[in-house]
């Protein structure tokens, strides 16, 4: 029950119905047995930063941030950690006495999924499709890892280009020459919002790509995707979002809350049961 002492969080973005933060998130909260709550927190396309440092002075614990909030977040900080500053974006904010503290946590929630599917990304070539905060991350968890070339192929090139030059072994493409970076490529990456809907799709020929390519969708729900169900029918290796929301999301509840991240309930069981419902 919600109390006049309940520490409350949450997650901002736009869209922000389909997030399975909160779900995830209140589960460890009641295993825990925090007087806490974490909801999710719709906001306009319009949204800005003197909207960010009002919520800073709610009284709410901190955010975290999803699409398309993630650099807006970094800018509008008072102090950014050192993961947070190489990603160039923020998916947590942190609020203390009406000030801001910045983190990156998706890095983490990448190399993550990236291990878990058995592909580290030393001396890969890796396409990132987007240039958003989510692409961010992948870039910075790819060079981390010892990527060989990391390609960013965006719908506006200019985007791809500024992010590109913040990497070194990085390069951008235009969204029109994807399928020949598809076809060299090791490791893709699906960092746009395209899917959330269950129809968009970024439109890669899997047929001509390697073997051996890892695809990787950042999205996580509806549970079927066009990128991901076609990847699959090539016979490629896939890993969804969910293990990279998970893994981001740990760090994020200890410092939202204080608390560890407990055992249980099993957090890819619970939220594979919520896609599937």
């Amino acid at each position: 029950m919600i109390s006049g002492r309940t520490r409350i969080a949450g997650v901002i973005g736009s869209p922000i119905a389909h997030s399975l933060s909160p779900l995830l998130m209140n589960s460890w909260i009641a295993a825990q047995g925090l007087d806490a709550a974490y909801i999710a927190l719709p906001a306009a396309r319009n949204f800005g930063a003197d909207d960010f440092r009002a919520l800073a002075r709610s009284g709410l614990a901190g955010l975290n941030v999803t699409l398309p909030f993630k650099t807006l977040a970094l800018e509008v900080a008072d102090e950014a950690n050192a993961t947070a500053i190489a990603a160039g974006a923020a998916n947590l904010l942190l609020f203390r006495d009406g000030r801001i503290a910045a983190d990156n946590t998706d890095i983490e929630g990448v190399s993550a999924a990236l291990s878990e599917a058995g592909c580290g990304s030393s001396g890969k070539s890796v396409l990132v499709l987007g240039a958003g905060g989510v692409a961010r991350a992948v870039c910075v968890a790819a060079q981390a890892g010892g990527a060989r070339t990391i390609i960013i192929a965006n719908r506006t090139r200019e985007r791809a280009a500024t992010l590109s030059r913040m990497f070194r072994t990085a390069r951008s493409t235009d969204w029109s020459e994807r399928q020949a970076a598809a076809r060299e490529a090791d490791i893709i990456v699906n960092a746009t919002s395209l899917g959330l809907d269950g129809v968009s799709d970024p439109q890669i020929d899997w047929q001509t790509c390697k073997s051996g390519t890892l695809v990787f969708d950042t999205v996580y729900t509806p549970s079927h995707r066009p990128f991901m169900d076609s990847a699959r029918s090539a016979g490629l290796r896939t890993v969804d979002g969910l293990s990279m929301l998970i893994a981001q999301a740990r760090p994020s509840f200890t410092a939202l809350f204080g608390s560890p991240v407990p055992d249980a309930p099993d957090a890819e069981d619970l939220l594979r049961k919520a896609l599937s419902s």
